[in-house]
């Protein structure tokens, strides 16, 4: 009885996504993120690879949500990702980085400027783009302005960085829930638990390169 039920939900499931190109595009990018998040975890280079296709899908999926914040997080994160695909892979002159702390100094000042970019966006994003002082423009300027914060620190493989990730996808899993994207709600909250798994193994790692 369960197996036949569980059967029913799985094709249901799979007739709504491939009636619906949108939602299938939005499906397949949701498990593609995963992937990449769970190989960034581990330190793998090819989380870098995977995330080229992944951002220039984005700029397409969330200008439809018109969620602009996260389209220009997408297209700017390009060029981040390139830096971090450099940083990680290291070069004939430079080491790969390693994992590594950020001083209170630097964290707390790019903070401060990444709070000053959230909110200059909302300002931005409510008169240029019509949209209202709500919990979805709040979590994509949010998600926008401590993007460059949370991708810088990965690019170095700061430790710190998986917390700023992680109330990154909380303040943008309520963004998307408002807008009515309940599936790419759902992947910011798995993506919200992976970050507190990348913390667990990143400091871990930390502490085995530390001398004892």
């Amino acid at each position: 009885m369960m197996t036949n039920q569980l059967l029913t939900i799985m094709i249901g499931a799979g007739k709504w996504l491939v009636h619906d190109q949108q939602r299938l595009l939005e499906f397949s990018v949701v498990i593609a993120s995963i992937v990449a998040h769970l190989l960034e975890v581990r330190q793998n280079i090819w989380s870098k690879v995977l995330a080229f296709p992944i951002a220039f899908t984005n700029i397409y999926i969330y200008s439809i949500r018109r969620l602009y914040g996260k389209v220009i997080y997408s297209i700017i994160f390009i060029f981040f990702n390139l830096y971090a695909y450099l940083r990680w892979k290291g070069t004939m002159h430079r080491k790969p980085v390693k994992v590594s702390r950020t001083s209170h100094k630097i964290l707390l000042s790019i903070a401060g400027m990444s709070m000053l970019g959230g909110m200059g966006w909302s300002f931005i994003a409510a008169k240029y783009f019509n949209t209202s002082s709500s919990i979805s423009c709040y979590g994509d300027a949010y998600y926008l302005s401590f993007g460059f914060m949370d991708k810088w620190l990965m690019s170095h493989k700061k430790l710190e960085r998986w917390v700023i990730a992680l109330f990154r996808y909380i303040a943008f899993a309520l963004a998307c829930y408002q807008t009515g994207a309940i599936m790419l709600s759902i992947h910011y909250l798995i993506l919200s638990g992976i970050g507190v798994y990348g913390q667990i193994k990143w400091y871990l790692s930390y502490k085995r390169m530390q001398p004892s």
